[in-house]
């Protein structure tokens, strides 16, 4: 056992390192060309000044990124609140925090207000253009030529009173070869500066291109949301465990991160009562950790894996005490650096999960690489997402996490439709064949019967041969009338009417009655007639009556044969007054073939939903009582 479990193991960490390999090349090869890409558009400052003659031609897909050293006035409104000659703080470059960098010591405070200036010139283009800094976490305005031109949010000297949105308001520009002068004031609770770069780009393009992605990403949250409500109804509606009940709770959180997420929450803000996207960013870093743990249970849940409790409450732990713990320390924390590696501690679970699914891919799994392969889409969205929103990103990837996010939903929605899929073909199969299980039982009961039946008659012809021969003749005709019109009969599984099983019942007892006429009395009472019954099934309990009962008694007896019915039944009762038996002895051992009664109390339960009961005292005699329902006992078949 140990030898086969290494293989699969070393298959299953060959096939993780691989997935950690794939899943840091996919990072630096984005930062690495994204970067490659952006050095044609990216403009290098000179004192702080952008010289575009030598850029490359601006157009209308075109987008300069302001990025290099601004000039920096820390907790100054230079251009809407003056104080005088402005004083420089010191150059400072932009993207990046004025505080709490982690690879120097800042004077300056986490979150309050300041302002960045610097110049552009020698740019050229026709039509309108923009500023705008894309899905910052902070307020900000922005201001060419002393003229405010683009705002987003509302910005204040008082940290409490800055509120900020993904979303801003631009006007068209249309910037000369002439120098101009660029401010931006920026102003938040917990951030600081300019971690994003500004962009300069077509107006209208930007313009279409918002919408358009705003449409893109809420289509995509629509349908995972319409997928959560679809799994929801199934899960409460279906019998059968087709997913784990996790899965629309997951699907769920990952519309909630899109919604929260970058130009995402510029439509959904007024439904979380406007709160700040600056203080929602805190609940979109939470909600990586929750769908990191969701995922983690849901997939447990759906593979059945058997997870440490150890882990799990480490990992749990480990996440509680980073999501609520931000709040508690120091506000050097906020920056988005620390952002970044914070979040870092999900790729624990990511490990984890990816290791767990190989090595299920190596015990043979059919799921568990599709689940693995899907399972990517959320590791590589949610870390792209991270970056991209803490300025680590250097081009426009916002739909990035949206597209993913929805691969992976319509991944699992696949994965179990395909699985609901095999398990309805296997339902069906099975239904197929209980049902030709149920016709070959039914086949084999009656062929039991049927010998029996015979085996009886032909003894009591044989007993008349001898001593009376023309009741002999006399039994020798009802015996084949009964033949003759009920040979179908004896074959058909399916319930026939009771009129039919009636006509069985008088040609069996008209021969008994031939052969016991001084000891055995048959009397009918028949008030319903229009109902099925299962075939060959009173005629026994008739045969049984006359057999072990009245003929038994040295004096005879008598077998009443009647049908009544009452609101919900139709009842057939078959009493004798012969010598009596314990019902108990049906159940037990006794040494008695009781399969005969055993047969008709099956198909009665099984093909009519009937009930057959049994009341015998020892010396008083025995009374059969069949219900069957009315729904049944009237559906011919």
């Amino acid at each position: 056992m140990k030898a086969r479990q290494k293989p699969r193991r070393k298959n299953a960490n060959l096939a993780l390192l691989f997935f950690v390999l794939l899943a840091a090349g996919s990072v630096f090869l984005m930062h690495f060309f994204g970067n490659l890409s952006l050095k044609s558009d990216n403009l290098t400052p000179v004192n702080a000044v952008f010289d575009c003659t030598d850029a490359r031609p601006f157009h209308k897909h075109s987008r300069y990124y302001l990025e290099g050293e601004w000039e920096f006035y820390y907790r100054q409104f230079i251009e809407s609140d003056p104080q005088g000659e402005p004083k420089m703080s010191e150059m400072l470059n932009v993207p990046s925090s004025w505080a709490g960098n982690p690879l120097y010591d800042s004077p300056y405070e986490s979150g309050g207000y300041a302002s960045y200036r610097a110049y552009i010139k020698g740019f050229s283009y026709k039509d309108p253009v923009t500023i705008y800094i894309p899905n910052i976490a902070s307020a900000y305005r922005i201001y060419l030529d002393g003229q405010l031109v683009t705002e987003s949010g509302t910005l204040s000297k008082s940290a409490t009173d800055t509120w900020s949105t993904p979303s801003s308001s631009k006007q068209k520009i249309l910037l000369t070869s002439e120098e101009h002068e660029i401010v931006i004031e920026i102003s938040s609770e917990s951030y600081s500066g300019l971690y994003l770069a500004p962009i300069i780009a077509d107006h209208s393009y930007t313009q279409n291109y918002t919408y358009s992605f705003l449409g893109i990403r809420y289509a995509f949250i629509g349908i995972v949301i319409y997928a959560a409500i679809i799994l929801f109804i199934l899960g409460f509606l279906s019998k059968v465990r087709y997913f784990s009940g996790w899965l629309p709770v997951l699907f769920l959180c990952l519309a909630f991160r899109m919604m929260i997420s970058t130009e995402g929450y510029a439509i959904s803000q007024p439904w979380f009562f406007n709160l700040s996207y600056e203080r929602m960013t805190l609940l979109m870093f939470a909600s990586t950790f929750i769908i990191k743990l969701v995922s983690l249970i849901y997939l447990q849940d759906e593979l059945r894996l058997k997870l440490s409790k150890e882990f799990t409450a480490f990992l749990s732990a480990a996440f509680l005490l980073v999501v609520v713990g931000v709040s508690f320390l120091p506000t050097s924390v906020y920056n988005n650096y620390y952002f970044v590696v914070l979040q870092l501690v999900s790729t624990l679970a990511d490990l984890y999960v990816i290791n767990r699914l190989c090595q299920e891919l190596a015990k043979g799994d059919p799921y568990a690489g599709r689940l693995c392969f899907a399972y990517l889409f959320i590791f590589a969205g949610i870390t792209v997402d991270a970056l991209y929103t803490n300025g680590m990103m250097p081009f426009l990837c916002s739909s990035f996490m949206p597209v993913c996010l929805s691969l992976f939903a319509l991944q699992l929605t696949i994965i179990h439709a395909d699985k609901a899929a095999k398990l309805f073909q296997r339902a069906r199969e099975a239904r197929e064949l209980e049902h030709e299980v149920e016709k070959a039982n039914m086949a084999v009961m009656i062929s039991q019967i049927q010998p029996h039946f015979l085996y009886n008659a032909l003894n009591t012809i044989k007993s008349l041969i001898r001593r009376d021969p023309k009741k002999a003749e006399q039994a020798v005709i009802d015996f084949s009338y009964y033949l003759r019109g009920n040979m179908d009969s004896l074959t058909h599984t399916e319930p026939i009417p009771f009129e039919t099983e009636l006509a069985h019942v008088k040609y069996y007892c008209d021969i008994e009655l031939l052969r016991f006429s001084d000891k055995l009395k048959i009397e009918y009472d028949i008030q319903e007639k229009k109902f099925c019954v299962p075939t060959l099934s009173i005629q026994p309990i008739v045969e049984n009556a006359i057999k072990h009962g009245v003929t038994k008694k040295p004096e005879g007896g008598t077998v009443r044969i009647s049908t009544a019915s009452d609101d919900k039944d139709y009842i057939v009762t078959v009493k004798d007054d012969g010598v009596g038996f314990d019902p108990s002895a049906i159940e037990e051992d006794d040494g008695r073939s009781h399969v005969g009664i055993q047969n008709i109390r099956y198909r009665f339960e099984n093909m009519m939903h009937a009930t057959v009961s049994i009341e015998s005292e020892k010396g008083v005699g025995t009374c059969v009582i069949i219900r069957i329902p009315k729904n049944s006992a009237t559906k011919e078949q």
